[in-house]
């Protein structure tokens, strides 16, 4: 065999491998970036109305494998780009994000990355701007007035079996969910999933008005069985506390 076949070979080897290494390379660079490399820091808030009770989550086989709370947001950078950004939180691992909630996302091209709670003096001041343009603060002026507009926002999740209200005692607010006699099946439900959320809602409603020294969540029947009766009283830490620097 010449001297130049000799050396051939082994360049076309090489422009094989090149052909198939440099597309797999470029594949995994892309992947990477669109899954984890940062795109950007967004901010929002959590709606006073939004329902963030746990629901079941299941495993790719179908398995119910723990609780999750879903958050689809409408979140802002510092130049006011907008993007709508969707994230989960295990209540098991980690306390929600209760409404009124001010939040920094990490996000890249396609997934949330990291997210925390902050301040809102943390937010720069353009997205800021359009945070509270697309948000409704509270109108309470008052403890009493508080409880009714906390009704009348979760009144909004009634459904045929079920009645919402929120009333001030004393110093006290008192959350009841009142379920139909025949729904016991939901009222036991019900303790599991929102006992991790008003243990974070307390931080929220002793922010509005300090004089709100604890919670009730009480979960009840029409027929005035308890089902489940608990008091809040500790500001508990948002959780996925991440550094994003």
């Amino acid at each position: 065999m010449s001297n130049k076949k000799r050396r051939i070979g082994p360049i076309i080897s090489l422009a094989l491998v090149l052909v198939v290494a440099i597309p797999t390379v470029l594949w995994c660079k892309q992947y990477y970036d669109n899954r984890y490399a940062l795109e950007d820091y967004y901010y929002t808030v959590v709606p006073l109305d939004y329902d963030y009770t746990p629901v079941k989550s299941y495993n790719s086989k179908g398995d119910h494998v723990g609780f999750e709370t879903r958050y689809k947001l409408l979140c802002f950078n510092a130049e006011g780009k907008s993007r709508e950004l969707e994230f989960r939180a295990n209540p098991d691992m980690h306390a929600l994000y209760p409404p009124g909630t001010y939040l920094k996302v990490s996000a890249g091209k396609r997934h949330v990355l990291a997210k925390r709670a902050i301040v809102r003096t943390d937010i720069p001041d353009t997205a800021l701007e359009l945070i509270m343009a697309n948000f409704t603060p509270s109108s309470a002026t008052s403890p009493s007035e508080y409880a009714d507009e906390r009704t009348r926002q979760l009144s909004a999740r009634n459904k045929v079996s079920l009645n919402v209200t929120c009333a001030l005692r004393d110093t006290e607010l008192i959350y009841t969910y009142t379920y139909n006699r025949d729904a016991v099946e939901l009222a036991n439900d019900a303790a599991l999933l929102l006992d991790p959320v008003y243990k974070s809602q307390f931080k929220t409603d002793n922010a509005m008005f300090p004089e709100i020294n604890a919670i009730v969540l009480e979960i009840m029947l029409d027929d005035g069985t308890v089902v489940f009766s608990k008091k809040y009283n500790q500001r508990v830490a948002f959780g996925y506390e991440n550094s994003d620097n």
